[in-house]
């Protein structure tokens, strides 16, 4: 035994990403012997903070789990609420919904691209660099933030955790000259978007090939290509409700992160985002992003996770083109005859689920209430924590790939492989190991 040969890889933290993370890999006679995506954020008890609260407050208390899918947030307890009372929205507050969820994913698609994956490939050290040599990307990131940002403002009141979305309805639904102006931003973004697409799609990827993957995604409400739905479907070959999420998602605590690890049926790892969703519903895509998508490595069958960000800059096409469509239909008006859009103080108890597919995959919301309304328990199952046994399992097959390279190119590839899944850490955080301290 003494003649096999161990080393460990150590990255102390992951950069450009949101949160903290670290990875270690232990190699064992030239094997991965084992790997561990370690998420050291800062403790957070965000279904133990809601207990207690009516349900009126959980969009706006869930919303401060994360500032950069704040609304996917809103709209995930907002949906798992009404499904509780059975409640259906009207078609004005589905069109808002919907509308300020594409401004979510425009903005954070376009911040992980240019602000945080594309320096990977374009060999720059820091932002600063960034900005100073690759302009075009720079504006672009600028643009398109900006034009998620005014699109969430818009609809929700501000950029970030929005005040405008309850259950049931909204405070007050946006009006034409609020929304007309955005047609000229987005006509002129669709240029910003097709940009991204060409870059990504012409980059050399600095790994061969990753881990085989089974993707989950929601299956879109109605025809198109959507993020909210109520069902959930595998490449393996099987669909399931949301609501029975506990059943194909084995959710466990590891001892070696603040965040749980999710498997579905026999333990198997998966991946889940905009990769996942447009091997699904690549189909559904409107015409200028399935032109882009059919001609891109994506539809040839290239599954390497870092094709991950080539995923979201189509989806960003897609949503401008889609949130065109939803502002005209917006500012046509033409709702006042809908009815009722608020629950209108019903209460009663029950439990319900609501998923939404965010920027990086899908979002569980869970809540029990109690006769009064109270919320008397609470699960909230982010994508970053879904992705972790699927990330682990990348690395073990990157690393075996390169395991003769200079250490530092070998940990370069880790990074990027890991920044391509977009991981958000802080969401992820659900968990902290307690040790008992007698005293002296």
């Amino acid at each position: 035994m003494s003649g096999i040969e161990r080393r460990t890889i150590e990255i102390p933290e992951i950069c450009r990403v949101e949160g903290h993370s670290a990875v270690t890999v232990d190699i064992s006679d030239g094997r991965v012997a084992n790997v561990q995506l370690e998420v050291f954020e800062g403790t957070r008890f965000f279904e133990r903070i809601v207990l207690g609260h009516q349900y009126e407050e959980m969009p706006h208390i869930t919303s401060r789990v994360c500032a950069i899918c704040s609304t996917g947030h809103v709209l995930a307890a907002v949906r798992a609420i009404e499904n509780i009372f059975e409640f259906k929205p009207s078609v004005h507050t589905n069109l808002c919904r919907q509308l300020m969820h594409l401004g979510m994913i425009i903005e954070s698609h376009a911040t992980h691209i240019c602000a945080l994956a594309l320096p990977d490939f374009l060999k720059t050290p820091d932002l600063l660099d960034f900005a100073t040599k690759h302009q075009k990307e720079f504006e672009v990131w600028t643009k398109l933030r900006n034009l998620g940002a005014s699109i969430q403002t818009i609809i929700g009141g501000r950029p970030f955790h929005p005040v405008n979305l309850h259950v049931g309805g909204l405070s007050r639904y946006p009006l034409e000259q609020d929304l007309m102006p955005l047609l000229r931003i987005l006509d002129e973004s669709r240029t910003y978007a097709l940009h991204l697409c060409d870059l990504l799609s012409g980059l050399t990827l600095p790994i061969e090939r990753t881990a085989e993957a089974c993707f989950l995604a929601v299956v879109p409400d109605g025809p198109g290509y959507g993020y909210f739905g109520e069902v959930v479907r595998a490449s393996d070959g099987w669909e399931a409700p949301v609501a029975n999420y506990k059943e194909y998602l084995n959710e466990r605590v590891v001892a070696y992160s603040h965040a749980k690890i999710s498997t579905h049926l026999g333990g198997k790892p998966f991946m889940v985002g905009a990769m996942a969703r447009l091997f699904f519903f690549a189909d559904r895509l409107g015409k200028t992003a399935r032109s882009v998508f059919d001609k891109s490595p994506l539809a040839s069958g290239k599954a390497c996770s870092l094709w991950n960000n080539l995923a979201q800059a189509i989806e960003i096409l897609e949503a401008i083109e889609q949130s065109i469509v939803f502002v005209e239909q917006l500012a046509a008006g033409g709702f006042e005859s809908e009815g009722a859009t608020h629950l209108d103080g019903l209460v009663k108890a029950g439990r319900g689920v609501g998923a939404v597919e965010c920027p990086r995959g899908t979002l569980y919301h869970y809540y029990e209430l109690d006769e009064k309304g109270k919320i008397v328990a609470a699960d909230m199952i982010t994508p970053s924590a879904q992705n972790t046994a699927q990330i682990e399992l990348d690395i073990c097959t990157v690393v075996e790939q390169q395991m003769a390279l200079d250490p530092a190119l070998l940990q370069s590839s880790l990074e990027t492989l890991v920044r391509a899944y977009d991981p958000c850490n802080t969401c992820a955080t659900h968990m902290v190991q307690i040790r008992s301290v007698k005293a002296k």
